[in-house]
């Protein structure tokens, strides 16, 4: 295992789908960003929340280097990450060479980029004895976690329904692109591993990684003062249609992508409370936080429409959209991934715990926004408990650490 000075802590950022999408827009964005003397995502954008107003947690130390970085993409496919891995070297290659020289902020990004290292570690969220592999190889590599960014996820659309488009175009048109029932999604795939398919990529892989990586991103703080900061990618979309006592694992909804989305919102908000779940000595010193990229183009998208001149319709259909007051709709993944670059960081210290929404308390979800023209920002959809089960969030997660068990025992019984 390697050894880490406390004066010179690197920040070892693990990324799940990293090799497309908004995994592969929020590498690029924290390899630009961390190549700047001032990164503008870790600007305070919000007023200090309570609980660390005498705390000013920054991931950046004190000294004038630029931080040094390992990011780690975490990929079911590695030939498609080292063709990421080589897309990113240049995209952030291009990016320095355009800082005019010789100049403070060239030397500070040359530096930055001598010193980083893009590792890949192939792992699959729908195999569970990937992930506990997954979880070995990083223990046994890495110190210590400084970031996981839990973003890879997966749905089962099979095609659009155009009657139900049209009809809900004619109703709204931001409800339209908002919330979406004209994406057909197939009901009832499972995983080899038996368990609902979205729901294990979505949200038990996830924990699954968290639980195995849980003492790495302890001792993040133990290096560096600075607690370890778990982002879990959410959706604008996210909306709890299951039936929460028979249909946990998505396999009888229609709806499976939008309530694993609502599934991840209920767990994030759960694990982020002090010590509300099992939390082995470590939970104090590591920080949930909840982002979505807003709406964006990708290739889920792409193999949807199955057709070009669908991919334009689409594109001014989201472009109409915008214009007329949306402010989710982004058309980069570059941009899309404002909030969880943000969220990753800015200060704890400025991302605050709760939000109020009509004199309610509500968890703030760090969404990435725009303009009319494009410019992106980062603003906060607050999440509240569902009304009709106020514990769901605790029971997700008590069902995920009963089967995690349930894995990890057979997974020590076939080592005897």
């Amino acid at each position: 295992m390697a050894r880490v000075s406390k004066d010179n802590v690197r920040l070892i950022v693990i990324v799940t789908g990293a090799n497309a999408g908004i995994g592969f827009g929020l590498c690029h964005r924290l390899l630009v960003q961390l190549s700047q003397v001032n990164p503008p995502d870790s600007r305070p954008l919000f007023a200090p929340s309570t609980p660390y107003t005498k705390v000013n947690e920054s991931v950046f130390a004190s000294s004038p280097s630029p931080p040094r970085l390992t990011l780690i993409l975490a990929c079911r496919d590695t030939t498609r990450a080292e063709n990421a891995r080589a897309a990113l070297y240049g995209l952030l290659d291009t990016y320095i060479a355009q800082i005019p020289r010789p100049s403070e902020d060239s030397v500070y990004a040359s530096e930055f980029r001598k010193n980083l290292q893009l590792n890949i570690h192939r792992v699959d969220l729908s195999n569970t004895q990937s992930i506990l592999r997954f979880g070995r190889e990083i223990s046994q590599k890495y110190p210590y976690i400084s970031h996981l960014i839990c973003n890879a996820g997966v749905s089962t659309y099979s095609h659009i329904d155009y009657i139900v488009f049209a009809r809900q175009c004619l109703e709204s048109f931001l409800d339209a692109v908002l919330h979406p029932t004209y994406n057909v999604q197939k009901i009832g795939v499972m995983s080899g591993d038996n368990l609902g398919f979205v729901w294990q990529c979505n949200i038990f892989g996830h924990y699954v990684m968290f639980r195995q990586l849980q003492s790495l991103l302890a001792k993040y703080k133990t290096i560096s003062k600075c607690s370890s900061r778990t982002i879990w990618m959410s959706s604008v979309d996210a909306l709890p249609l299951y039936e929460p006592t028979d249909d946990w694992q998505l396999t009888k909804t229609s709806a499976s992508y939008q309530a694993s989305k609502s599934q991840t919102d209920l767990m994030t908000m759960a694990l982020a409370q002090p010590c509300g779940t099992e939390c082995n000595g470590h939970e104090a010193t590591i920080e949930h936080l909840l982002v979505t990229p807003g709406i964006t183009p990708t290739n889920i998208a792409a193999e949807l429409l199955r057709s070009y001149i669908l991919e334009l319709l689409m594109l001014l259909f989201f472009y109409i959209c915008r214009w007329i007051g949306s402010p989710h709709i982004l058309f980069s993944t570059y941009k899309a991934a404002v909030a969880a670059s943000h969220a990753a960081l800015a200060p704890l210290s400025h991302l605050p715990r709760f939000v109020h929404d009509d004199s309610a308390v509500a968890f703030p979800k760090f969404s990435a926004q725009t303009d009319r023209w494009g410019n992106e920002s980062v603003g906060i959809i607050p999440v509240r408990q569902w009304q009709e089960h106020p514990d769901e969030g605790n029971n997700l997660i008590e069902r995920c650490e009963r089967l995690y068990q349930t894995f990890l025992k057979a997974e020590i019984q076939k080592e005897y």
